[in-house]
This record gives C-alpha cells, structure tokens and sequence, in this order.
C-alpha cells in the first residue's frame, strides 16, 4: 500500500487515474467484447438452425415429389422397380418431417411461429402419403380401376398443391425470419466496432480478431458458393439426363403402342379374314346347290353374302386404322395421299393436296406420326367440323418434316376444349416426344390450322443389347 502510494506519487495522480481508466476501459472493452462473442455464436446457431429447417423443407418438398412420381410410374407401367425408389423417397419425407418437428420443438422461438403450421403440414403430407400407399397397395392386389378412381378424384394433385402452399408458406416465413437475423447480427457487428474504439490497444486487438472473422467468413461463403455452384451443375446434369430419360421412354412407348396394332392388324387379317373368306365360300357352294329347288333359301343367302362382304370391308377398314399397310409398303406420300382421298370421298370435302414426289426415304417412327396426327385430324374433322373444302400439305427439307391440315369448317374455342379431348393431346404428345412442334390455330366459324413440325433425327428409344431403334418399326 505505501508503495502503491509512492508510486502514484511519482507518477502523478492524472497519470495514474488515466491509467487506471485505461484499465477499467480495456477490462469493460474486454467485458463488452466477450458479451458479443457470446451474443454472436449465440445468433450464428440460430442462423445455422434456421437454415436447416429450410433444408429440411426442401428436402420434403422434393421427397414428396419424388415419391409422387415413383408412384404415379409404377400405377403407368406397373414395373415393381418403382416401389423402392417410392420407399425410399416416402421414408426419407417422414424422417426429414420427424426431424423438423423435432427441431422447432426444442426452439422455443421456432415453435411459437411454427408450431401450428408444421402441424397442419404434417397432417397433410401424412394424408397424401398414406393415399399414396393405399394406390399401390391396390395396385399390389391387382384392384387397379380402384387406384386410378382414387387418382382420377384428384384429391390428391389437390393434396400435393395445398402441401407445395404450406412448405412455401413455411419457407417465406423462416427466409423473412432468417432475413432478421442477419440484419441483426450486421447491427451486432457496428456496435462491437463501436466499443472497440474504447482504448487505441483493444481496437487493434478487436480489428485483428474482426478481419480475421470476416476473412473466415469470406472463405466459408466461397466454399458455400462452390459448393452451391457444384450442386447446381449436378442438379442441371441430372434434369439433361431425366429429360432424355423421358425422351426415350416417350418413343418407346409409342413403338410398343405400334408394334401392338400392327400385330393386332395382322391376327384380324390372318384369322379373321380367313374365317369370313371360308364362311363365304361355304355359303356360295350351299347357293349353288340348291339355286333351283329353294329359291326363298337363295335369296336369303344372297342378303348374307352381301352382309358378309360388308363384313370383310368393315375388317379391312378396322385392319386400316389399326395399321397403315400403305405406310410400310408405298411409303408416307403415298399413305397421305390414300387416307386423304377416303376420307374426303366420305365426308364430300374438296381436297387440295401439296404433296412431294414420294421418292425420299422418311424414318418409320417418324412416318407412324406424321401419318397419326393426320388420321386424328382429319378424324375430328369428319365428325365436328362440318366442313366442305380440306387442303393438307407436306414439305421435307434436310432437316424437319412440317405438316399442315386446313378446313373451312365451324371451328372451336381452343380455350373451352371439352373434356376427354385426348386425340389432341396424343397428338402433341406424340409430336413432342421426337422434339417435335405442333400447334393447332382455330376461332369459332374461321376453321382449323393444323401445324406439325417434326426432326428428322431422333434417337434410339433404349440403350443396351435389347435397344429399340427407329427402324426397328418398319413393318409395324
């Protein structure tokens, strides 16, 4: 104590209180700074809590749509490959809901904003998974009319849209919520410069310790940002990939459709055809026979010959529609041509052709679609369009095949399309799955324009020793 008070002495009592007040003001900076250390990992946890809820909502989001589809292709195809991904997707769903809800109930913040809403989240997506399971398990007992009645209520697309509204919901709020606590945590950071400015020797140490945060920081967000430059590659790969997937699968759906109605065509024709044919030789051998002892008999036979060969025509036709021998014998101008002019002397319509010479090769998938857009076009025509002049024109250049179906009919409102419109449906679906264009222009009383563009080059439909190629249709 004395000499504590000699050197105060010696060293003068503004000197000593200055450093004195230096010392108090560098252990209150001090005090201060480790108060907004903890305040700050305090926030960050916070911030790390909040951004992963959000994770957690978009990963269900996308394990319900992904579960969604893997369903929805397993009640199309029926392929039992689909039920694991389903499995997998529906699991990963609950345990990321189970994860949040576990989350935001140890929050006490989180759950007074969240709780109620999470709820009736939770609620929903149980709903929608568990219809999901009762479609497939239909499916699993062969009751199929049942799952697709429970998909046709839509119910569950309704489901699906009320569970995308709430994780949106949720998301805005925990993005607005994460919003406020990075602008809190910048107004935490001013005032941490602020009393830093205390003492010249603890602003150093502060400004230090600050850049070497925000260097820290700045390389995290780099590696965020990679890593979010990364995954979004990925993620543009992965829908390249899926989009070809689809492609491929689009195509290969309408070479088996094909490949069905040609074998179809070929049993009407073989069998069918083979019975009707002998059954009319049989009744012309009894004609001949009894022509002059039982006229009443002749003339009953008579009327049955010609409904036999109503019959047969009626056989040809059906054979027709199911596949164009034409096609696959003369080629696609020819094919046009032939249709064209049958269905005009059916419906008394004046036809205009613009066809070319018929000379050039066209692929097979390629000619079944353009020949299909034209069946179904000229068919909705027939019955809907009252017209008397139809003009069809194609034209082949190196690169596209382009379509164009006119008539002066009555017309339609393409925006008040009655349901079970599915022959216009086919048609884009056919068209769009080669890479295709089709558009369809029509006003009531103006007519229809019929446009299809079509590539010329498409790919193979499968890949592997069993791929389905292009031309491995040219006699479907």
């Amino acid at each position: 104590m004395d000499k504590a008070y000699a050197v105060a002495r010696q060293l003068g009592w503004r000197l000593c209180l200055t450093l004195l007040a230096c010392i108090v003001s560098a252990l209150l900076s001090f005090g201060i700074h480790v108060m907004w250390i903890e305040h700050s990992e305090a926030q960050l946890r916070a911030m790390v809590a909040t951004r992963a809820r959000l994770e957690l909502l978009a990963r269900i989001d996308s394990a319900l749509v992904r579960a969604e589809s893997a369903q929805r292709g397993y009640l199309i195809m029926g392929n039992s490959s689909y039920l694991a991904p389903y499995d997998r997707r529906a699991e990963e769903a609950r345990n990321a809901l189970a994860r949040l809800q576990e989350d935001v109930s140890r929050d006490p913040a989180a759950r007074q904003r969240l709780a109620a809403a999470l709820r009736r989240l939770t609620l929903m997506a149980g709903e929608r998974l568990a219809e999901m399971d009762l479609t497939i398990r239909f499916v699993r007992q062969g009751s199929l009319d049942q799952a697709h009645h429970i998909i046709a209520t839509g119910a569950g697309l309704r489901k699906s849209l009320q569970i995308s509204g709430a994780i949106e919901a949720l998301t805005g709020f925990e993005q607005q919520y994460l919003q406020g606590q990075r602008s809190g945590r910048k107004a935490q950071m001013h005032l941490m410069f602020i009393s830093l400015a205390a003492t010249a020797l603890l602003t150093v140490l502060l400004v230090l310790l600050t850049v070497q945060r925000l260097l820290r920081e700045l390389a995290r967000r780099q590696r965020e940002t990679d890593e979010l430059a990364r995954h979004q590659a990925e993620l543009d790969r992965l829908v390249q990939e899926r989009t070809v997937q689809m492609e491929k699968l689009a195509i290969e759906y309408q070479v088996d459709v094909e490949r069905e109605r040609y074998k179809l065509s070929r049993e009407l024709h073989d069998e069918l055809g083979a019975i009707l044919t002998a059954t009319k030789i049989d009744l012309s051998w009894i004609q001949r026979q009894i022509k002059d002892n039982y006229p009443l008999v002749v003339d009953k036979l008579n009327k049955t010959l010609r409904n036999l060969d109503q019959g047969i025509q009626f056989k040809r036709q059906v054979v027709q529609a199911l596949h164009p021998t034409l096609l696959s014998t003369f080629g696609l101008t020819a094919a046009i041509r032939a249709h064209a002019e049958e269905a005009a002397q059916r419906s008394n319509w004046t036809l205009t052709l613009n066809l070319p010479d018929g000379t050039e090769r066209v692929d097979d998938v390629l000619a079944l679609i353009v020949y299909r857009v034209l069946q179904e076009t000229l068919n909705n025509a027939a019955k809907y369009a009252q017209a008397d002049h139809v003009s069809i024109s194609l034209i082949s250049d190196d690169d596209y095949l382009k379509l164009e179906i006119e008539d002066n009919g009555v017309g339609m409102n393409l925006q008040r399309l009655p349901e079970g419109t599915h022959g216009l449906q086919g048609m884009r679906h056919r068209v769009i799955a080669v890479g295709g264009k089709i558009d369809i222009h029509s006003e009531p009383g103006r007519g229809v324009f019929t446009c299809a563009l079509i590539p010329k080059t498409i790919r193979s439909t499968r890949s592997g020793p069993n791929a389905i190629a292009p031309a491995d249709v040219r006699n479907v």
